[in-house]
């Protein structure tokens, strides 16, 4: 099985291993499986010298002896004379305690010259030929290649052609022979010129190499394959020229329209003819206008023209496009890479998966590179990792594990590997997580294959191990399902009171297998009641555990790995006047993990659950209602409301019937939304016969309302009267009602509207309430200067009271003054000042003769009382003496009148029967 990476565009007159017009990725797997397994928590990270490029490549090399990884340096400096930047390739041995890598020395020796037409010439260029640029291994072989390799060929003089080379080691690294199959003589048309031969590489599983060469015959592209061991008998040290027995490659294509197609950009193996003989697949990503192509034998297949299909158990294909284009809402193109997955029905039949893997990361080339995982979960179908290089948070690099199924791939990525290197960390590139991946392999040998990960542009390979899964189920049970509040035969202790209480049984069980597992595997797990109501703000709890007398328990249970442990305990419900909520059911829901503080198992990694695990598992119970043997009530409420006048006072109050005609209505509550112009004031309490409902007053996204509870459960045949007051402080005179908006229990609101009528009261005071006029000392003048010139002034106070309770919307006061007096001026208008939203107007000049006024006034009107006023008419003082004496003599005349008569002259003793009743009375009577 393998992978080969792809690189970036470049223009054809200059290309090299990180460049190329569009980039394409090849891998050959079997059935697909799931993936979500790789320990990202402690990863083994190689780091090797700045600068090299090291990561650009890797691969595992697990023999007898030894396990480790092989990681190619392209830009690292050797110790071959005269060479710099020649490339390396370096060995990373692994073990729980992380070693250092060292470089492997495939050639030791500089630039070879050559003798032309008798001449020496420099016959090879190694320095920058990106030796390691592409590594793969086989059993105990390792190839490495150098595809930007130049030599000179003889009718070349003085140029070079960039043919590339490959280096093969065999043995565990004891023999190592060069494979240079595009060197030749021979150059332009007859040559391979830019071949860039190991551009490419991989193994077949007999160990046939499979070379790659994208520039040969002007770009055309070649693909060439030979058995390892005829590589080995035709290598000769000193040789440039060799030919290997039983080698074959691909031939020039005589139409020009072939040229600059890149044929052999990317190669993988597989098995598609049905012949049981291993198949060479190679990407063309310039081909078909561009548009790019897979080849396999004569069969060619266009990226872009498929139909659905589903899989067989063969060998599939993936195929990476990293630079394909999708356009947005807006119909721009936005570059986000896709990976194409091809199922095979059978021989040389390739189908389609539908829909594509399409990246969502701008720029990110998704597709980048491919490699199968392995069956990480044991389940007889494999997994795929496919980078995402420049993708991620600051572009720091992904790599996305899918998962697979007897139908194809998933089409979301089960887990998602984030780089640890931010761009231009260690270098001015970007790190380039993922741009080269390998997996398949059990490095650790735990029994679940492990993921390599190349971040040239940090300079590091991370090695990603596969935890063990663990395939879990549990069940819970509650027995019986429904509470009956009135079978109390439970009982609790508080303090020291005994309370019974009614309850009912509650089971968990779990059970945990799979491969590779410790003997005993340890769970937490946590079992709560009424979970989301704990969320909910004020939610009373209804149940709780009749141990702890708490609404959830915590336990741990040690699981033998095969086997299934359960637990028993008791779930008991609270008093009902605790709760309100007697409808809903109550749940209780199991949660359960791997206990994060066991110990890890002997390779150093502890188990994971299956990610298709259920961990959250509920069950309810019900509480046994007052409405027959199928536990459900049909209520049937009613609600009827008086008709009521709003007057002077400004209050209302809404008297209204709820009544219930069916079964037990559980949670029976009124709900009355408050219009804008009414306020809520309180229960009416002035009457016996109405009901004192408790009610709370609420507010919601800006609507008020009343919850009144009306019973729990309201009984059937339950009617009741009762009465909610309010004040209608902001109605305007506009409205002729306001209107309440009622329901009861269930969503089905009614309107009621009140009619309204207003009353307005009008007061009025004078300061001082009587003015005597004129005052002393008072003279009229002709030159008044001030108001006290004028005369005393009076202050008027009205007042206009609205009872209720409607707003006035305009109101207009007219007040009438009475300016003149017999046709002389009465009233003088000083001043006209308003406080608050007044406006005053008045059709006569105010202050015509500009008098310094000395304070403000509102009003001036008030009773007078007259006094008789000062006459230039006098009554001469003769006359008043004249008229005294004449008084005097007149009474003097009467006297004597009345002297004459006898009106002075009185009896000593009266009459007779007056001196009778003076006598006292005899002294016997005393």
């Amino acid at each position: 099985m393998g992978s080969k990476k792809h690189r970036s565009k470049t223009s054809a007159s200059s290309h090299n291993p990180s460049c190329c017009p569009m980039g394409l990725s090849l891998l050959i797997l079997l059935p697909l499986s799931v993936a979500f397994n790789l320990d990202v928590e402690n990863p083994a990270v190689y780091t090797g010298p700045n600068g090299s490029y090291f990561g650009y490549s890797v691969d595992f090399y697990m023999t007898d002896s030894s396990v480790s990884i092989i990681v190619g340096a392209p830009k690292a400096n050797t110790s071959q004379p005269n060479i710099r930047e020649g490339g390396s390739v370096f060995y990373c041995p692994w073990s729980l305690s992380q070693s250092q890598c060292s470089s492997i020395e495939f050639d030791r020796q500089g630039d070879l010259n050559v003798t032309l037409n008798d001449s020496v010439h420099q016959g090879e260029f190694k320095s920058h030929q990106w030796f390691g640029a592409t590594v793969r291994v086989h059993e105990d072989s390792v190839l490495a290649c150098a595809p930007l390799y130049s030599w000179r060929a003889k009718e070349d003089t003085p140029r070079a052609d960039t043919t590339g080379s490959c280096f093969l080691s065999v043995k565990n690294f004891t023999k190592f022979v060069e494979y240079a199959p595009c060197r030749t003589e021979f150059h332009e048309r007859k040559g391979q010129g830019y071949c860039q031969g190991g551009f490419s590489a991989d193994f077949t599983q007999e160990g046939k190499v499979v070379l790659g060469g994208p520039g040969s015959y002007f770009w055309q592209g070649q693909v060439i394959t030979a058995v390892k061991q005829e590589i080995v008998k035709a290598y000769y040290p000193g040789f440039f020229l060799t030919s290997v027995n039983g080698q074959i490659q691909t031939k020039q294509k005589k139409e020009i329209t072939f040229d600059d197609n890149y044929m052999g950009y990317s190669v993988a193996v597989g098995e598609f003819s049905g012949d049981d003989d291993e198949d060479f697949v190679t990407g063309v990503p310039r081909g078909v206008r561009l548009h790019g192509q897979v080849r396999e034998s004569s069969q060619t297949i266009n990226l872009f023209k498929f139909v659905v299909h589903i899989t067989s158990r063969m060998t599939d294909l993936l195929v990476g496009a990293p630079m394909f284009m999708v356009r947005d809402s807006d119909g721009r193109l936005e570059e986000l890479g896709r990976v194409y997955v091809y199922m095979q029905n059978g021989p040389l039949d390739l189908t389609p998966q539908l829909p594509h893997l399409t990246g969502t990361q701008m720029f990110g080339r998704f597709g980048s590179s491919i490699t199968p995982l392995g069956d990480l979960n044991q389940d007889g179908y494999n997994d795929v990792a496919i980078s995402c290089p420049f993708g991620g948070e600051n572009k720091q690099g992904l790599v996305l594990i899918y998962n697979g199924h007897a139908g194809g791939l998933r089409e979301k990525p089960s887990q998602v590997i984030a780089g640890q290197w931010a761009s231009g960390t260690t270098s001015a590139l970007p790190a380039s997580f993922g741009y080269a991946l390998r997996g398949g392999k059990d490095l650790d040998n735990n029994g679940y294959p492990d993921l390599i990960v190349g971040a040239f542009g940090a300079d590091a390979a991370v090695l990603y191990r596969s935890r063990p899964i663990v395939n879990t189920s549990a069940t819970l049970t509650v027995n019986p399902t429904m509470i009956n509040p009135e079978e109390k035969v439970c009982t609790i202790s508080r303090g020291n009171e005994i309370l019974h209480v009614s309850c009912v049984n509650l089971s968990f069980c779990l059970s945990a297998n799979g491969k590779h597992l410790p003997n005993h595997l340890e769970f937490n797990v946590e079992v709560q009641l009424d979970r989301l109501k704990q969320q909910q703000k004020g939610a009373a709890q209804r149940a709780l555990f009749l141990d702890t007398q708490l609404p959830a328990l915590q336990r741990t249970l040690t699981v033998p790995n095969g086997a299934r442990v359960c637990s028993d305990t008791k779930i008991y419900l609270q008093d009902e006047k605790d709760f309100r909520d007697k409808l809903s059911p109550i749940f209780v829901a199991l949660n359960f993990s791997l206990n994060p503080q066991a110990a890890a198992d002997r390779y150093g990694l502890r188990p994971i659950l299956n990610y298709q695990t259920a961990e959250l598992i509920e069950q309810k119970a019900q509480i046994l209602l007052d409405c027959g043997e199928d536990n459900i009530c049909v209520p049937d409420l009613k609600l009827s409301v008086k008709e009521v006048y709003m007057g002077d006072d400004n209050s209302l109050t809404l008297t209204f019937n709820a009544k219930n005609d069916g079964g037990g209505a559980y949670e029976a509550e009124l709900y009355v939304v408050l219009p804008p112009e009414a306020d809520y004031s309180g229960i009416a309490r002035n009457n016996e016969s109405l009901a004192q409902l408790t009610c709370s007053y609420e507010t919601e996204n800006q609507t008020r309302y009343l919850s009144c509870d009306l019973g729990n459960p309201m009984k059937s045949g339950t009617s009741l009267w009762a009465g909610l007051r309010f004040t209608v402080p902001r109605l305007k005179d506009t409205h002729k009602f306001v209107q309440f908006d009622l329901q009861i229990s269930l969503p089905v609101p009614s309107l009621f509207h009140f009619p309204v009528s207003l009353y307005l009261s009008f007061y009025s005071v004078s300061r001082p309430d009587k003015v005597f006029f004129p005052p002393p000392n008072w003279k009229l003048t002709k030159n008044v200067m001030v108001e006290q010139d004028v005369g005393p002034s009076v202050q008027h106070t009205y007042e206009l009271v609205n009872n209720g309770p409607s707003r006035i919307s305009h109101t207009l006061l007219q007040l009438k003054c009475p300016m003149r007096l017999q046709s002389n001026r009465f009233i003088y208008p000083l001043e006209v000042t308003t406080e608050g939203p007044v406006n005053c107007t008045t059709h006569n000049i105010v202050n015509p003769q500009n008098l310094k006024v000395r304070s403000c006034r509102l009003t001036m009107v008030t009773p007078v009382v007259w006094n008789k006023p000062d006459s230039t008419y006098a009554v001469p003082l003769w006359i008043i003496i004249l008229a005294i004496l004449a008084g005097l003599l007149l009474l003097a005349l009467l006297i004597y009148v009345l002297y004459k008569l006898g009106f002075f002259k009185r009896t000593p003793y009266g009459t007779a029967m007056e001196k009778a009743q003076l006598k006292p009375q005899a002294a016997s009577e005393a």
